[in-house]
């Protein structure tokens, strides 16, 4: 059976953080609990005290880059019992997993975060708001939650794990470079491996080409400070977010995950290395080929072979690395590691939704040509 969810309510536009209290009071929310980071609260923190007038509102802002069960666990249990309307993420794909967690448990105090799966409802008792303030990672439209554990990265999700509400405003995105490139780069490769994926449908689709299109269109722009183009770029992240939470993504994502992981390095500019070498390989499924043949029409390419010249040209123009090589790793300890990266790619379940069957080798193979 096939589902589509995305967000109640979006509210996009330039500057609209200014209109909480407005926006908040329209939603029913008198009482909000806030979460973000310290760094964020220290350049928008007066913004939003004073958008939020006389709304009751308490802060926890020690939100650490991969949060962890336990250091979830241990700030929920200062809310717990307080009866809040709202949890409120404002920040990037960190911030915005750690309060739907925080969510869950505050609705309900002994629930075991590791066991949360699409298959059960959690009954949030408070509503999910999402301010995302990057550009990319797709987590305020998500159903699912990255967490850290003693083992390592948790990937879980639930759809009652989408936020209620998702609030646009370009004008809290970053100035940085460094941080809109592979932001940026993520939301591109959402948009292609949600087209890829197996479980597309005709609505993910069309969210994903417009989102590309956007993006090709925008990114430079956006690197250039431009505001247009800024906001177009928000926008489209989360048309991206929405597509790929609804269709899953694919091999570039497995691939990037194991590489990211062993290297560590950015997860934008991770997936971003394998987008290339997984559409060369993904159009011998007939279907998946028609679909980038939708997309050379979008990006005036001729063909696929075209298309992935018009990909790197894009990749190259706005700093994103088009070869492992280009990060400076050195090619034995990169081979040093590949069979290790090769398992982890097995084991990533993004792989799953690959419309053409990979195994070991094909993996491996990938692997190399990409360096």
């Amino acid at each position: 059976m096939s589902l589509f969810r995305f967000p109640r309510t979006i509210y996009f536009q330039r500057d609209i953080v200014d209109s909480l209290s407005e926006i908040l009071s329209k939603e029913g929310i008198r009482r909000v609990l806030i979460i973000t980071d310290r760094v964020l609260l220290g350049l928008i923190g007066g913004r939003i005290e004073r958008a939020l007038g006389t709304l009751e509102r308490d802060y926890f802002t020690d939100v650490s880059p991969e949060p962890s069960v336990d250091q979830i666990r241990k700030a929920a249990s200062n809310f717990i019992g307080k009866e809040y309307d709202a949890v409120m993420a404002i920040g990037g794909g960190s911030v915005i997993d750690f309060s739907k967690a925080v969510a869950v448990l505050i609705s309900s105090p002994e629930a075991d975060l590791t066991a949360i799966s699409p298959f059960e409802s959690i009954g949030l008792k408070t509503k999910l708001i999402a301010i995302p303030t990057t550009s990319g990672t797709g987590s305020d439209v998500s159903f699912g939650v990255v967490l850290s554990d003693r083992d390592g990265k948790i990937a879980m999700g639930n759809y009652d794990l989408v936020p209620e509400i998702d609030i646009l405003d370009s004008s809290l995105t970053p100035l940085e470079k460094k941080i809109i490139v592979p932001t940026g780069i993520d939301a591109f490769v959402h948009s292609f491996e949600a087209i890829a994926s197996n479980t597309s449908t005709v609505f993910t689709d069309a969210l994903a080409e417009r989102a590309i299109e956007n993006i090709f269109k925008n990114l430079k722009g956006a690197l250039d400070n431009d505001e247009n183009a800024k906001d177009i770029m928000h926008i489209s992240a989360t048309m991206a977010g929405i597509a790929f939470s609804n269709s899953g993504t694919a091999a570039a994502h497995a691939l990037g995950h194991s590489f990211g992981a062993t290297f560590h390095v950015t997860h934008g500019t991770s997936v971003g290395l394998f987008l290339v070498p997984t559409i060369k390989y993904n159009s011998q499924d007939p279907q998946t080929r028609e679909k980038y043949l939708r997309v050379c029409r979008i990006l005036d390419a001729h063909n696929i072979d075209s298309l992935t010249k018009v990909i790197e040209d894009f990749f190259t123009g706005v700093g994103q690395p088009i070869r492992v090589k280009d990060l400076g790793i050195n090619r034995d300890e990169y081979e040093s590691k590949l069979e290790n990266m090769v398992a982890l790619s097995l084991r990533d379940s993004e792989l799953a939704f690959n419309p053409v069957l990979m195994g070991e080798e094909d993996l491996r193979k990938l692997f190399l040509e990409t360096y």
